[in-house]
């Protein structure tokens, strides 16, 4: 039986780096052309040695999947079959769960699942989280703060002082990731923005100033224009943004102005429209996701819970030459009930109070139909001239929701994260 290396194999990661990093630059027929191929081999791999595939998908429709757009001819996989099928249906002929790598998803979604990746891949796999940190600004002698609720596995180089990991867990209390973030003084900072911005708040509160962090990625979650703004001016650091998964690695990651385009030479990303159809990387609706590059556990059409806008490739960068997602819009679960039993994305009052200054995080509360508590916590600089006025501009700006909703506005000192260390967009609360 193959024994899984207690270190991250190095050699792997940087002989897929060069790789990684040029599908950055590729112009789009190419990119196309790229992800074709790899689509192709890897729904006829899925449909050749994984239980599930074999059993369910057409062998006429597989054998017709030439590109993007033909996957409309194989099911959607949800995390509920996930979690049924489990290593039994979903691993593929030759691999099991101990010669494989497992990981599993915050549960942001109230379904956590748990995935299984080949070293191999996973040697593809890292080179592209550490082209993401490399063009996000990392340098060799940075240490890496990571704000998440798993830490990583040490990889050789930690031991001359290069790219060192500092994990700051976001399960616990915020006393301790203080305690681990000034004890680990990281210098580049990655993972949950309202974990950063939290903690920041807490350094400004004890009067701590902390100038080390050069570069802050933002990734996992919303968060409010004036709490990046207080995040990047109290570190003088840059900003930079990536919308990554456990079961897709990075989706896509922000060009140097500041647009979000896809990784489409590693990733087929589809969106399901309110309506039932099915656009490739085009329009609004829920994400679904194909990640090229898998061995052991490939995901086909992997329903992620995530609702986005995706648009043509219109940033002037000259980089990256793939679609740009506009907005991720927040999960499928974070639903608001109108006062007639419809349903609204809590993205739709996000978009209303994300620009309004002086917030620093907010949460959408409801307990009945129709009526919703918006919690929000000020910045600091707000927070020291009085949050009426706060509260005032947080009203106006949700009149268009007024219609549907009885809205009363809340201003908190903290908003109590959820065990993975994330702030829930909606929380619905029954009497």
């Amino acid at each position: 039986m193959r024994v899984l290396p207690t270190h991250i194999p190095l050699l792997a990661v940087l002989g897929n780096l060069p790789r990684a990093r040029a599908a950055d630059r590729l112009p789009a027929a190419r990119v196309a052309r790229i992800q074709s191929r790899l689509l192709s081999q890897l729904v006829r791999h899925a449909h050749a040695r994984v239980p599930y595939y074999r059993d369910t998908w057409d062998p006429a429709v597989v054998a017709g999947v030439s590109s993007a757009a033909d996957l409309t001819g194989l099911p959607v996989l949800d995390r509920a079959t996930v979690n049924t099928l489990g290593t039994a249906g979903l691993l593929a002929d030759g691999y099991t769960a101990a010669t494989t790598r497992a990981a599993r998803t915050s549960g942001s979604s109230g379904m956590p699942v748990t995935l299984h990746y080949s070293e191999r891949e996973l040697g593809y796999l890292r080179a592209t989280y550490l082209s993401d940190l490399l063009a996000c600004g990392l340098r060799p002698h940075d240490r890496i703060g990571y704000f998440r609720v798993t830490g990583f596995r040490r990889h050789r180089l930690e031991r001359l002082g290069l790219a060192r990991n500092v994990h700051v867990d976001t399960s616990r209390g915020l006393d301790e990731q203080v305690t681990m973030f000034l004890a680990g003084r990281p210098t580049f900072l990655r993972g949950f923005p309202n974990a950063i911005a939290t903690l920041v708040a807490e350094l400004k509160r004890r009067g701590i100033t902390y100038r080390g962090v050069h570069s802050v990625v933002f990734g996992g979650e919303s968060l409010a224009d004036a709490a990046r703004a207080e995040v990047l001016d109290y570190f003088g650091a840059t900003g930079h943004e990536v919308y990554a998964s456990v079961e897709a690695y990075t989706i896509a990651r922000s060009c140097p102005r500041g647009s979000l385009h896809l990784r489409s030479t590693d990733v087929v990303v589809e969106v399901e429209h309110d309506d039932g159809t099915v656009s490739v990387a085009d329009g609004a609706g829920e994400i679904l996701v194909t990640r090229l590059r898998a061995d052991a556990m490939p995901l086909v059409r992997y329903r992620l819970g995530d609702r986005v806008v995706i648009v043509p490739n219109d940033c002037p960068c000259g980089v990256r030459h793939t679609p740009v997602v506009r907005e991720i819009q927040g999960r499928v679960e974070d639903q608001i009930r109108t006062r007639d039993g419809r349903l609204r994305s809590g993205d739709f009052f996000a978009s209303l109070l994300r620009h309004v200054t002086g917030i620093r995080q907010f949460q959408f509360v409801q307990r009945s139909p129709g009526t919703v508590e918006v919690l929000l916590v000020p910045t600091a600089a707000e927070d020291g001239t009085g949050r009426g006025g706060l509260a005032d501009r947080a009203r106006a700006a949700l009149g268009p929701s007024l219609g549907e909703f009885e809205v009363a506005v809340r201003v908190v000192d903290r908003i109590p994260p959820e065990a993975n260390g994330k702030i829930r967009l909606v929380k619905n609360v029954r009497p």
